[in-house]
C-alpha cells in the first residue's frame, strides 16, 4: 500500500522543521512564564536571598508591600486585644474599687459616740437580701434607710458616704433628736419632733416628760404605749413650739386613754387635748385661747380644746 501512496510534500525543510518546533514550544513557554505579567494580576514574588528554605510552611512568595500590609494587620489585631484587656483590667478594678465587702459605720453628727456594730450588723444584713448593692453605685439610699428604720427606730437616715479602704464601705446614720420621754414598765422610750417613738438615745435626756395619772399597768403594746399615742405627744411638743409654746409635761388623765393634757411653760393650768381630732388643730386652738386669755388677764383652772372651733376654760 506504501507503493502506492502520495508522498507528502512539506515546504519547509527537515533541519528547519525542529528549529520551528523547538522554537514554537519556547514560545509556549514564554506565553507561560509571562502568565505572571498579565494586566489585573498582582506581582508577586520575593529576592531568593530572603527564602528561608524549599521545606518553609509557607510557601507564598510575598513582595515587600504585602509584608507591609500583613504586620500592619497584625499589628492592628495585637492592639485591640491589648485595648480589651486594658479594658477588662479597668472595668474589673472600678468593680473591687465599688465593692462593699466590709462596713462603717459613722453619726452625722459628730459629736454623738454611737454603737457602731449595732448598724453594722443590720447594714450587713441588708446587703446579703440585696447582694448587687453591695456595689455602691447600685445601692439604693431610700430602700436602705427604709429597712434601717424598720430595724431600728431611732435611725432617720442611712447613706453611703464613699470609700472607707480596699473593698470597704462607710456609712452615715442620722438619729432621731428627742423631745419627750417617758418610762414605760422598766423600759424608757422617747419621741422625736415627728412624733415617731424609740428607745435608743444618744443625746441628752429631754426635759419633756410624759406623766402618766390614769393608774392603768404600764406595759409596752398596750393602748397608752402605742406608737399613735406617742406620735401625737411627739407632735404636739413640736407644733407648739412653732407657735411660740414650750410643753413642759404631757399628763395623761386618770381613767382615760384618749386625752393628754399638756402643761405650758408660764402657765399653770393643763390644756385638754384629743387623740380623736387633728393635732395640728388643737395646738392652733390652744395658742389662740392662751393668747386670749392672757390678754384678758384670766388664769383658768383648765383649758380645753378638744372639740373643733370651741374652746372651753374654767
Amino acid at each position: 500500500m506504501s507503493l502506492f501512496s502520495r508522498k507528502k510534500n512539506t515546504d519547509v525543510p527537515r533541519r528547519r522543521q525542529n528549529a520551528s518546533g523547538a522554537a514554537t514550544k519556547r514560545q509556549a513557554a514564554d506565553v507561560t512564564s509571562n502568565e505572571t505579567f498579565r494586566r489585573n494580576r498582582t506581582l508577586t514574588g520575593s529576592v531568593s536571598a530572603n527564602v528561608a528554605s524549599a521545606n518553609e510552611l509557607q510557601s507564598d512568595l510575598k513582595s515587600p508591600r504585602s509584608l507591609a500590609h500583613e504586620l500592619s494587620k497584625l499589628r492592628r489585631k495585637l492592639g485591640s486585644v491589648l485595648l480589651g484587656i486594658l479594658l477588662l483590667i479597668g472595668i474589673s478594678g472600678f468593680g473591687l474599687y465599688q465593692l462593699t465587702a466590709s462596713t462603717s459605720v459613722l453619726s452625722a453628727d459628730g459629736s454623738l459616740s454611737i454603737d457602731t456594730s449595732r448598724y453594722t450588723k443590720v447594714i450587713d444584713q441588708y446587703l446579703t437580701l440585696h447582694p448587687i448593692e453591695r456595689l455602691r453605685f447600685v445601692l439604693n439610699d431610700q430602700r436602705l434607710s427604709e429597712y434601717m428604720q424598720q430595724t431600728l427606730p431611732e435611725v432617720v437616715t442611712t447613706q453611703s458616704d464613699g470609700n472607707d479602704g480596699f473593698g470597704k464601705s462607710r456609712y452615715i446614720v442620722t438619729l432621731r433628736q428627742p423631745i419627750a420621754s417617758w418610762l414605760i414598765g422598766q423600759e424608757q422610750y422617747y419621741v422625736d419632733s415627728n412624733g415617731v417613738p424609740f428607745q435608743k438615745n444618744y443625746y441628752d435626756t429631754p426635759s419633756v416628760r410624759i406623766v402618766d395619772q390614769s393608774g392603768i399597768q404600764q406595759t409596752a403594746g398596750t393602748a397608752i404605749a402605742s406608737s399613735r399615742f406617742l406620735n401625737f405627744v411627739g407632735r404636739s411638743v413640736s407644733m407648739a413650739k412653732d407657735y411660740g409654746l414650750s410643753v413642759e409635761q404631757a399628763i395623761i388623765p386618770p381613767e382615760t386613754t384618749r386625752q393628754i393634757q399638756l402643761k405650758v411653760a408660764g402657765h399653770d393650768y393643763p390644756v385638754k387635748v384629743s387623740l380623736d381630732r387633728p393635732v395640728g388643730e388643737q395646738i392652733e386652738d390652744m395658742q389662740r385661747s392662751i393668747a386670749y386669755l392672757d390678754s384678758k388677764g384670766v388664769k383658768p383652772a383648765y383649758l380645753d380644746v378638744r372639740i373643733s372651733g370651741k374652746a372651753f376654760y374654767k
